[in-house]
């Protein structure tokens, strides 16, 4: 039996035994898996990364018709050393009132999900070196070894004369030699959010970086090993940046972001999307395509250090009147799991991670939890926590970092849904819909990490549901449609006995909002 990309189909058929199948690389996406009597493979594979490959069995359902049954880890991770880091991003604008307290309550967190240290994205508030002083205290007062680096936002920091890049050297200087301090290969850790326009009074941005920043450092003693956030072509990271950084982030390998209604022809589209628009969208989603040209850049320059982004979600959703940033990126088909999973098969490649964020309310892109000093976002954020993929995170992050996967203790769920349909016409939004928003799709999303062989059930209403046969131990992605006025449920069963339920009561699917919401409700729940 031949397994093609676009034409097998598995018909009704009585089988004695299992079969297993081994899932070529190319198939790494999917829908749906169904319980019928015709299974075409493209609604089979759910949200399998690419390079890797899991279990999946075709036996006979209750009747004798056949059933889809997928479980399992990858078996193969490439490997490429064990100093892996992964680092979340840290907005210090968005913690004006933070206490060391709150600092160490984070640190802990992100630890807990197996996170490295905060990228701290120091911007132009002046009280913000000293909340950038409260992080750094507070790590060394947990006595932990949780790292932190300085991640310069230059899309408000000043970038036009000597003493503008003298005051980012005083920040390098400061915390050096601080026992928290992310070091690479001996050297400060440095990075930013743009810069690429920055010239520091020199006539190019790399002439500036260099003579104004890098330089003066290497010569002081406290030399720096400098990841940007470029958003450059990859040819100027192997060309004319190539003596300026020592590596590069690239900040949107965290989402498609060139997947959009107008790159897709659906600009209008209320319904659903046709199959190619599909096909796109799983392709598009943890994709290495933004990432490749990149790392062979920055292999090619020098054999510099390659970060790579992941990020949940994205939805921003600002008037004119304020940041004016209202459009979302495409991050249904499981798109956070989809991205590490596409990393760990990839690891041989990339040195660094960075998540997307920590705590960038506005953009919708947090995994931690939601504090008080929003940025104007809280029509979109309050009551939408997403802190429950920080145990999901930590699975994957074990994974990327050692090259294998973590046996799991217990079965655990995530789901997440968003809140209205996207067809929904708002009541009272002066804002309008994001750009985008016709390539989303109205489902549940659920992430299962199962400690073995279980049927697994979503619903979202009490006439619709689904379950899935699963064969082994592993993650598992599964996705059903929502339904409006019903709710979003996840049941584990094994051996006859329900090991674990989800259903959280808070969450509601409308199609007549007060407001445009396309943020994601996330839950998620753990088995005793």
């Amino acid at each position: 039996m031949l397994f093609t990309r676009f034409a097998l189909t598995f018909t009704a058929i009585s089988l004695t035994s299992a079969l297993p199948i081994r899932i070529p690389e190319q198939l790494r996406h999917s829908g749906l898996i169904q319980r019928a009597d015709t299974v075409n493979v493209n609604d089979v594979l759910d949200g399998l990364s690419n390079n890797s490959t899991l279990p999946v069995i075709i036996s006979p359902n209750d009747g004798g018709a056949p059933k889809v049954v997928i479980g399992g880890n990858p078996t193969e991770v490439p490997q490429g050393g064990s100093d892996k880091i992964v680092l979340a991003h840290f907005m210090i604008g968005n913690a004006f009132s933070y206490t060391k307290d709150l600092w160490k309550k984070d640190i802990q967190m992100a630890q807990d999900g197996g996170i490295d240290g905060f990228a701290l994205n120091l911007g132009s508030d002046d009280w913000q070196p000293a909340r950038l002083d409260d992080a750094y205290s507070a790590a060394q007062e947990l006595n932990s070894d949780f790292k932190l680096c300085i991640s310069f936002d230059m899309a408000v920091l000043p970038g036009n004369s000597a003493s503008d890049a003298a005051a980012l050297q005083g920040y390098i200087n400061k915390y050096a030699k601080h026992p928290n301090q992310l070091l690479v290969d001996g050297k400060v850790f440095a990075s930013t959010f743009s810069g690429e326009k920055s010239s520091f009074g020199h006539p190019t941005p790399q002439d500036g970086w260099n003579a104004e920043f890098k330089q003066p450092l290497e010569q002081a003693g406290t030399p720096v090993h400098f990841v940007p956030a470029l958003f450059v072509a990859p040819e100027a990271i192997s060309g004319d940046w190539s003596n300026t950084v020592d590596g590069l982030l690239t900040w949107n390998s965290a989402w498609p972001t060139d997947l959009t209604s107008q790159s897709q022809n659906v600009g209008g589209v209320v319904g659903a999307l046709a199959a190619p628009v599909l096909n796109q969208v799983k392709d598009a989603i943890g994709s290495m395509d933004a990432d490749t040209q990149f790392i062979g850049a920055v292999k090619g320059a020098g054999s510099k250090t390659y970060m790579a982004g992941v990020s949940p979600f994205f939805f921003t959703h600002y008037g004119p009147d304020t940041f004016n940033k209202n459009w979302l990126y495409v991050s249904d088909d499981h798109l956070y799991t989809s991205r590490w999973s596409t990393l760990i098969a990839n690891r041989d490649k990339v040195d660094m991670v960075e998540i997307i964020t920590w705590n960038d309310y506005g953009e919708s892109s947090y995994i931690g939890e939601i504090g008080k000093d929003q940025p104007k976002s809280n029509a979109w954020v309050d009551g939408f926590d997403h802190t429950a993929l920080i145990p999901l995170t930590k699975y994957y992050t074990t994974a990327f970092k050692t090259g294998q996967f973590p046996t799991i203790e217990k079965d655990s769920v995530v789901l997440s849904a968003r809140p209205h349909t996207k067809a929904a016409q708002a009541a009272d939004d002066g804002v309008g819909k994001p750009l985008n928003w016709e390539l989303v799709q109205d489902r549940l999303w659920a992430d299962f990490l199962l400690s073995g062989p279980a049927t697994i059930t979503l619903a979202t209403a009490d006439g619709n549901s689904q379950s899935w046969d699963v064969a082994a131990a592993g993650p598992g992605r599964f996705s059903i449609p929502l339904t409006v006025g019903g709710f979003i449920s996840a049941t584990v069963e094994r051996d006859g006995k329900t090991v674990l339920t989800c259903k959280p009561e808070e969450y509601t699917f409308t199609d007549t909002p007060q407001t445009y919401n396309f943020n994601s409700f996330v839950a998620g729940c753990v088995a005793e």
